[in-house]
């Protein structure tokens, strides 16, 4: 509990609307429901006093600099037209700041799951809020954005950016925003050839892995993160070979250990896993505060994949037909069996690590001890949206180890099931690292 907590709540106001957009189809499936707490935070350090008329200043200077921090979701305006976003002028963030006993380090991780259960109202309503957070002599401000205006992309690119303006950088103005992005995406017209391949790809292809489902498009969806068991550095090294003697990235021998970890209970020999894209390969696009990231159906064939190596390679030739063809993942619903999200029973997402370098050697904007904990449990169900898949796998390589989460469906699967899954896989991988040409059924055996 906070020893005190001090006044200032700084209500969000709308201003006048300057330009309007559409929504991406990641925004648009948030839209199944009234409010939600799909929320990511963006956790930084202010060294030294935090006068709150300053924090304040940041918080303005954030607003201006990111469409996002600024932005509305509306429905239609009337019948046959579809739903926008609209960007304000300028918009001030709520603001509400407390003080505590203890450390930060013992109170992040509440901080966190109360924030991250707070939910926003999706429509004509901001999105984004801030808390200051006092303890141990030390401040802490926490930026919420829900995930409709926001990605683990954007989380690095908020602590980095509160980071430098606190200390007086002067930073260069973003040259595209998430509203520019959404429009790009709204005009992607398929090909003839892209649009055979993914018929073809995704027909009779098994994407439940024989995993249970949501009853109804808008059951909740109640969601238990255990922590991955870490993997050595010298683990990792070995995976990393594996990877390179097979021509391709970690993100194969990833996305291979996952299908693997439940290739026993596939329907078909073609099976379909999520990954998640975070769309910031361009240069103009890593300093984009918003929700960019979407997901890219890999069709991986079991048949004769009876190694992991093996297996390796057939995703590694899934990645390339995939990129190769790739459509948003709005676009391609229609193929798909499920119409409703969740899309995949089974999803990667290889997170970035956990801070970036900060420029010129300065001291990054997230100290170790401010890292996002794992293991996080939320009591509130939410409704499925487009990236969601009722296991996520998050794994990420810091400092040399492998690292990261399982984001489970606790209802679907019950916690401990969950946990088995986080364990299944990460036991995959080490085995795999160290007899890569092993049966896959001997790979997975008693674990």
């Amino acid at each position: 509990m906070s020893a005190a907590t001090t006044g200032s709540t700084v209500a969000g106001s709308s201003a006048p609307v300057t330009a309007t957009a559409p929504l991406s189809y990641c925004q648009e499936s948030f839209l199944v429901a009234a409010e939600s707490a799909v929320n990511v935070p963006a956790v930084v350090a202010l060294p030294g006093p935090a006068p709150l008329e300053r924090v304040r200043w940041l918080l303005n200077e954030l607003a201006a600099r990111h469409g996002a921090l600024r932005t509305e979701l509306t429905r239609a305006a009337g019948p046959g037209a579809p739903p926008e976003q609209r960007v304000a002028d300028a918009a001030r963030l709520e603001l509400v700041y407390e003080q505590h006993d203890g450390s930060v380090r013992e109170r992040l991780p509440g901080w966190l799951l109360a924030g991250s259960q707070r939910p926003f109202r999706l429509l004509d309503a901001p999105l984004a809020r801030a808390e200051l957070h006092a303890a141990d002599d030390r401040h802490v401000l926490v930026l919420w954005l829900h995930h409709a205006i926001s990605d683990l992309g954007t989380s690095q690119v908020l602590a980095d950016e509160a980071a430098r303006l606190w200390r007086g950088e002067r930073l260069p103005r973003p040259v595209t925003h998430m509203a520019d992005h959404a429009r790009q995406e709204r005009g992607v017209r398929p090909t003839a050839a892209q649009w055979r391949y993914w018929e073809r790809a995704l027909s009779g292809a098994d994407d439940t892995f024989g995993l249970p489902y949501p009853a109804g498009p808008h059951a909740g969806h109640l969601i238990d993160r255990p922590a991955l068991p870490v993997l050595p550095a010298d683990v990792v090294a070995a995976l990393q070979r594996l990877a390179s003697s097979a021509r391709t990235t970690m993100t194969a021998v990833l996305a291979a250990a996952a299908v693997a970890a439940h290739h026993e209970t596939a329907r078909a020999e073609r099976v379909v896993l999520g990954l998640t894209v975070g769309n910031r390969d361009q240069p103009h696009l890593r300093s984009v505060v918003g929700c960019l990231a979407d997901q890219l159906p890999l069709v991986v064939g079991l048949a004769d994949a009876t190694t992991f190596r093996g297996l390796v390679g057939r995703v590694r030739e899934a990645l390339l037909d995939a990129y190769e063809h790739r459509l948003p993942l709005g676009r391609l619903v229609p193929l798909l069996e499920r119409r409703q999200a969740p899309h995949f029973a089974v999803n990667l997402n290889f997170l970035p690590p956990a801070t970036r370098p900060a420029p010129g050697g300065a001291a990054p904007a997230v100290p170790d001890d401010l890292a996002l904990p794992y293991g996080m449990v939320k009591t509130r169900p939410d409704a499925w949206w487009l990236g969601d898949a009722t296991l996520a796998y998050r794994p990420r390589i810091d400092g040399g180890r492998l690292t990261g989460e399982l984001e489970g469906d606790a209802d679907l699967h019950g916690p401990a099931r969950v946990r088995r899954f986080a364990e299944r896989f990460s036991g995959v991988l080490e085995r795999a690292a160290r007899e890569p040409d092993l049966a896959l059924a001997a790979l997975v055996a008693g674990l």
